[in-house]
């Protein structure tokens, strides 16, 4: 298990980062939001080191902040999902509407330089011996905070593993020139954030897992907020 922190950086050749310019193999096509067309924003991504289930992979998360829909702030869930679920394998066909993980080899990628970055860069700094981190944490057990929700399978016989950990209300600094991230005010209509920072999936915690053998993965949101705070937020 390994925590992860940012930390303030240039960018160069960092594995392991937040914002800046994304690093994916030569001739991948960048993700577009299936629901208003237009490009996704790069947010992060995790080299997983050796030792480490996905050991030699980069998990890349890109999400669309220039559109909101009601039903798809956090990634999809099943209606019977609880811990030991299985995954059907049709789930996935049309799961990142969104959003969008790209998995590869590490030592395949390469910078994008032309890319116009709208997250701000920092490293991310994995540590052994910390309490946490303030980005998450990479394997060991999840951290749930409410039910355990860890899948089993995926399509009744690929296992599923807990691969990525991220802290709530997570600030993903917006670059100075970059379009307000698009949300939902208190009457549900889309309108542009007065923050200077992006969220992803509501700010939620959320779970990564992933198949074994393949790229396959589902992502978990859960909320840290009590009904008092959301009381208080539209308040």
């Amino acid at each position: 298990m390994l925590y992860l922190s940012k930390r303030i950086a240039f960018q160069g050749s960092q594995q392991s980062y937040v914002g800046g310019k994304p690093s994916v193999p030569p001739g991948t096509k960048l993700p577009a939001c299936k629901l208003c067309g237009q490009a996704q924003t790069f947010m992060f991504q995790v080299a997983f080191s050796s030792g480490m289930d996905w050991s030699g992979k980069t998990l890349s998360c890109f999400a669309c902040m220039k559109c909101a829909d009601e039903r798809f702030l956090i990634p999809e869930m099943l209606d019977n999902h609880s811990q030991g679920c299985n995954i059907p394998a049709g789930f996935l066909a049309s799961y990142d509407r969104n959003f969008a993980f790209l998995v590869f080899s590490t030592s395949d990628a390469k910078m994008i330089k032309d890319y116009d970055e709208e997250v701000a860069f920092f490293a991310l700094e994995t540590e052994s011996d910390s309490t946490h981190g303030d980005f998450g944490k990479i394997g060991g057990i999840p951290s749930w905070l409410l039910e355990d929700e860890s899948p089993a399978t995926y399509d009744s016989t690929t296992p599923m593993v807990f691969l990525l950990e991220l802290m709530p209300c997570i600030e993903f600094t917006k670059v100075e020139g970059a379009r307000p991230q698009m949300e939902l005010d208190i009457f549900g209509n889309p309108s542009l954030s007065p923050l200077g920072y992006y969220q992803l999936f509501l700010g939620n915690m959320t779970y990564l897992f992933g198949t074994l053998g393949s790229d396959s993965l589902v992502a978990i949101a859960q909320d840290w907020r009590t009904p008092e705070e959301y009381f208080r937020i539209f308040l």
